[in-house]
């Protein structure tokens, strides 16, 4: 029965009938209503306690003199402890028992070596000593196994208690104001959820971790005796050393955010101004702007990618420098002290057990410290009455009032949903794969390869060079001898040693440097294939283009390497370690074929990575909630049950999540365990010198950390790649015409600006946009024509057809006399300006908004905007016409920018000019201004005045009448005015 329900869990997960309550039933775990039930009331009694001392101390004369401390986290932490008492006991009797039986597998291993070793005091049959070695890595693994299950239940029981009952307090305020300063908080409290649920179980590492160290550091004073306080004194001394390390990489990481989103701000205002950018021919000025965002932000990726050199040495070569300093200091302090195999084993082993709690200890100190700060501040939260009752006004709202945010919750819940399903349902494209490889360039990946093999072999070697030592002391005759012997193989174990370093720094370089090649590559080639985007296919994509620009790009700069770097020094350490051991036991060549179709076959079963249920996304619903503009107590109750459904299924997903990784985990184990109990099976059942059961059995017993590390790297990767498939679709929508062909007009082309549409039909952008039908009309030189519709679609494709937004289906458009088919997009386009009716001004100088290539010296610019009446605006400027926009945009008006974009025209000095009607927030005497300097500034030049309004171009020489995207009449105003035609409605 219990493995039907399993199969319900894995197999349907979260889109089938199982509820909550049955994966409560499954892992014998209370549900979440019944803990928070408990909680709440809990901390009840907590907040009542805490109103009666202080009623108790302000009747007293002390309190006139003596205020009590303020709250400092205590009852929220007693509340909790109250809830999940049993399960954190629970939980520290399996970390206890992971602990022990954590040590016991390599004194197990130490009983085979004393065995093949022929000790008598160990005279036991070797299939005893394999069974041993198999039970004690089983009960290590199920042990670590239902620790972690266990523990990561507690964490999710844990944030969606808190996070539930937070959502009670900090539900939306009624007044608006409060409203943005109300998501915020909501949005920091919920983080501290995380930090508080983090503290709980972080508490049971400050008993665990010194109890390992304990046991650790006793066993190996019995073996190395005062050689291992140099040990365990170069761990304390890199403690300082890498907590520097993580501080420095930190505040990079702070400044590479900031550069990042800078870079992210621009290329939003790229997409959302890609139009005006269109239009302007601008595409080479933004791409250089983008470039050179980019490039400060890969050096600094190229910095931080150059500190992962010490992160790799620290998780590489500090299993060197501790064994070598110990192993050093115990051989030289007395020549009587001679190494055997045991002793190489159980030495290494400890150090690598000892290494982890004790470079933990600073992060202890931090999480700690986090997670106070947090439990105070939560505290202060739910001691406060209820926000989201007291704030709330009695008035009853309408139906729509508080239904409308819910709905949009929902929409934006089932939208993460289909998200969810679209990546569940796709995996790593091998074809994305091989697009990332040949931008990381084909040398690179064969350096990487060669660098990281040489590492792995260098650090079998080590274990080598220990392992033949203790075979060739038994050998060796005379003090001499053993002194030869002893210097000969330290100096090859340190030489070995400093070779690993230079390689590790030679992986991380090569890593780095070929990653932010691709990295550079991709983000080129997509800023290429995006500039090239109609804008129609632009604006369908905008979506999927800032993910790409953002999430993708950010997945493949920071994600991506790191994944590589795991996947490939976990599948080297397990094709090195399973070459050394056939080639140390040839017996065992026979059974590696059968133990890879197993491990591929638990490999393929591994859960994906992108399962997982991130409980911040609750809040995306409750800040809608927040955001709408009305409230009321039915709003609040429907929003918090909106918000709890949303709470329970990402708990319902974290613990399908929880329950299928610990299964595959445990299957993991199980396959190591089966290496292990096989090659000491083999290695007992033979003569083997003990020097190389010594070796034979460290490879074996490194395989479990790489066969864990595999099989999620592989996932991670697969993950990874869908951002690279994102990245790489783009390549295939349609572009655009090309910048410039081989056709060029002359270079004073247009001289008159004469416009003819001789039978032009227009292809349709889109469904609400109509195509020119029919059109046939001629437009003479330095004529002012007004162009009038009764909806803008139809002016719009006006001017989609003339830019050539959209292409023709037939006929043609001629300026003077030229098809502009023929000529290069950014030949025709720099020939036209528009003066839009929403004026775009971009990010950056004001200089560069009026002349961004620099065409024009400063004397032209300033005319420019004194023609305009903007001169003296200007000076008043900080910084004149150096001063970035987006700091001075709020200093003009809505007309004074679109006179700037006037300024922007008359430097251009082009024969044909576009002017769109103007919003009704621009004040008349601004359009009259711009009306009069057309008229006198473009006085030779044809200007088209784009409205819907007749009586704005009443001052044109002739009037096109548009309808549906055909030319009904052209003519004089005062002739269309008597036909009482289209134009007069």
């Amino acid at each position: 029965m219990n493995l039907f329900w399993i199969k319900r869990v894995v197999v349907m997960g979260h889109r089938g009938p199982l509820q909550l309550s049955d994966l409560c039933k499954l892992y014998n775990e209370e549900s979440v209503h019944t803990l928070s039930s408990v909680f709440e009331h809990e901390w009840e009694k907590q907040q009542n306690y805490n109103e009666r001392l202080d009623l108790e101390e302000n009747s007293g004369i002390e309190s006139l003199l003596v205020s009590r401390k303020t709250n400092t986290g205590y009852s929220l932490l007693y509340a909790i402890w109250v809830t999940f008492r049993p399960a954190l006991v629970k939980a520290a009797l399996l970390r206890l028992s992971t602990d022990i039986f954590s040590i016991l597998v390599p004194l197990t291993l130490r009983w085979v070596i004393l065995f093949c070793e022929r000790q008598a005091v160990f005279d036991w049959a070797g299939y005893t000593h394999s069974l041993v070695v198999l039970g004690a890595v089983c009960c290590c693994a199920v042990s670590q196994h239902h620790f972690e299950k266990h523990s990561r239940i507690i964490t999710a029981n844990t944030q969606a208690v808190l996070a539930g009952f937070l959502y009670r307090k900090t539900l939306p305020f009624s007044h608006s104001s409060q409203q943005q300063s109300n998501t915020t908080q909501g949005t920091d409290a919920l983080r501290e959820v995380d930090n508080v649920t983090e503290l709980v179980l972080t508490l049971a590492c400050l008993w665990s971790n010194p109890l390992r160290v304990a046991l650790c550091l006793g066993l190996l004073w019995g073996e190395l005796g005062l050689g291992v306080l140099v040990g365990v004194a170069l761990l304390l001394v890199l403690i300082p050393v890498n907590s520097a390390v993580e501080h420095k990489a930190k505040q990079l990481q702070r400044t590479q955010m900031i550069i990042k989103e800078r870079s992210e701000q621009l290329i939003k205002e790229m997409l959302h101004k890609y139009q005006a950018l269109k239009l302007l021919t601008w595409e080479s000025w933004f791409h250089e702007r983008v470039t050179e965002s980019r490039a400060r932000e890969l050096e600094m990726l190229r910095i931080l990618g150059y500190l992962t050199a010490f992160s790799m040495l620290n998780s590489i070569c500090l299993p060197f420098l501790v064994g070598f300093s110990s192993i050093g200091v115990f051989v030289l302090v007395d020549d009587g002290n001679v190494l055997t195999s045991s002793q190489i084993f159980t030495s290494l082993c400890f150090f690598r057990l000892l290494r982890q709690p004790l470079l933990e200890l600073p992060g202890l100190w931090c999480v700690l410290k986090q997670g106070h700060l947090s439990v105070c501040h939560l505290d202060k939260i739910f001691l406060t009455k209820d926000l989201g009752t007291t704030q709330f006004t009695t008035k009853e709202e309408p139906s729509d009032g508080f239904q409308q945010p819910c709905d949009r919750c929902k929409d934006k819940h089932s939208h993460s949903d289909e998200k969810t399903d679209r990546n569940l349902s796709q995996k790593g494209s091998g074809k994305a794969f091989r697009v990332y490889l040949r931008a990381f360039s084909w040398h690179w990946v064969s350096v990487s390869w060669l660098v990281y093999l040489s590492v792995c072999a260098v650090s079998l070697a080590q274990d080598g060079i220990l392992s033949v030592w203790t075979g060739e002391a038994k050998e060796v005759q005379g003090l001499e001898g053993w002194r030869e012997l002893r210097n000969s193989r330290l100096s090859a174990y340190a030489l070995l040693g400093l070779l690993q370093a230079f390689l590790v720094c030679c992986a991380a370089y090569s890593l780095t440097c070929a990653s932010l090649r691709a990295s550079h590559a991709l983000h080129s080639k997509l800023l290429s294939d995006v500039l090239q985007l109609p804008v129609h296919s632009q604006k369908t994509h905008m979506r999927r283009l800032l993910q790409a620009f953002t999430q993708d790009t950010q997945v493949i700069d920071e994600k991506l390497p790191k994944h590589l770097h795991s996947w490939l020094k976990s599948l080297l350490d397990i094709l090195c370690s399973i070459t050394l051991i056939s080639f140390i036991m040839p017996l065992f060549s026979l059974a590696v074929f059968p133990l890879i179709i197993l491990f591929l076959r638990i490999q393929s079963s591994f859960p994906s990575a992108h399962m997982e249920a991130n409980p911040v996304a609750s809040l995306e619903h409750v800040t809608q909630c927040v955001e709408a503009p009305l409230s009321g107590p039915k709003h609040r109750e429907v929003c918090l049950t909106h918000c709890l459904q949303a709470l329970n299924q990402n708990l319902l997903v974290k613990y399908n999540k929880i329950h299928t990784e610990s299964r595959a985990a445990l299957r993991l184990d199980g396959f190591a365990g089966i290496v292990l109990f096989v090659v000491s099976l083999i290695l007992l059942e033979n003569e083997t010198d003990s020097g190389l059961v010594v070796l034979a059995l460290i490879c074996a017993f490194n395989i479990k950390e790489a066969v864990h590390q595999y099989p999620k790297a592989v996932s991670d990767i697969n993950m990874d790649m869908l951002s690279m498939q994102n990245l790489c679709e783009f390549a295939k929508v349609e572009k655009e015409a090309a910048w410039s062909n081989s056709y060029r007009p002359p270079s004073d082309w247009p001289q008159h600006g004469e416009v003819k549409f001789t039978n032009f039909e227009s292809e349709s952008s889109s469904n609400f946009i109509p195509a020119l039908r029919g059109i046939n009309l001629t437009i003479r030189k330095g004529e002012k024509i007004g162009v009038v519709s009764q909806r803008k679609t139809d002016t719009d494709v006006l001017v989609s057809s003339l830019f050539r937004l959209v292409e023709a289906r037939s006929g043609a458009v001629l300026i003077d006399d030229v098809n502009i088919a023929r000529v290069g997009l950014r030949d025709l386009r720099s020939c036209l300006q528009i003066i839009s009716q929403v004026p775009v001004l971009f990010s950056g100088p004001l200089r560069a908004n009026l002349d961004p290539f620099v065409q024009h010296t400063d004397a032209q610019v300033w005319l420019a905007l004194e023609l305009c009446h903007l001169k003296e605006r200007v000076r008043l400027l900080p910084a004149q016409l150096l001063h970035p926009v987006q700091r001075t945009s709020f200093a003009f008006s809505f007309g004074q920018r679109r006179l700037l974009c006037l300024a922007r025209a008359l430097l251009a000095r082009v024969r044909i000019v576009l002017v769109e009607e103007a919003l009704p927030c621009v004040d008349l005497e601004t359009e009259d201004l711009l009306r009069q300097l057309i008229h006198t500034e473009f006085k030779d030049c044809t200007v088209l005045w784009l409205t819907h309004n007749p009586l704005t171009v009443m001052h044109t020489d002739r009037v096109l009448v548009l309808n549906k995207g055909q030319a009904v009449k052209f003519d004089a105003s005062s002739t269309l005015l008597q036909q009482g035609s289209l134009f007069s409605q």
